[in-house]
């Protein structure tokens, strides 16, 4: 079983997956990657290998989106909230279906 852990990077990695090979490209921020090797997994092997990190990599990429948003209005537009919104749900639901405790009100 291949362990993957989530990695902070302030840099854009342009390298191949750890898992299948492939290229790819992890966004600066939070990543997903091989435990043993820090190597950057692709989304496919992470939704299928660790779907509740890969997830996790999605709403903390969307709450760095619109959080730099914010940053320049009052309020970030509707579409953006309505991303957060679907990257948190998205997660929710992954965690739930893994049996992981989920908080919720």
């Amino acid at each position: 079983m291949t362990h993957l852990v989530l990695q902070c990077c302030s840099t854009t990695r342009e390298d191949f997956c750890g898992l299948c090979g492939r290229p790819t490209t992890a966004a600066a921020g939070t990543q997903l990657c091989v435990a043993d090797s820090s190597d950057p997994v692709c989304r496919d092997c992470g939704r299928k290998h660790a779907p509740v990190l890969a997830a996790l990599v999605h709403l903390a990429g969307e709450a760095e989106r619109v959080a730099r948003i914010g940053r320049h209005t009052v309020f970030p537009p509707l579409t953006a909230l309505l991303d957060l919104a679907r990257a948190a749900e998205h997660y929710h639901q992954s965690a739930a279906v893994q049996g992981k405790p989920v908080m919720s009100r």
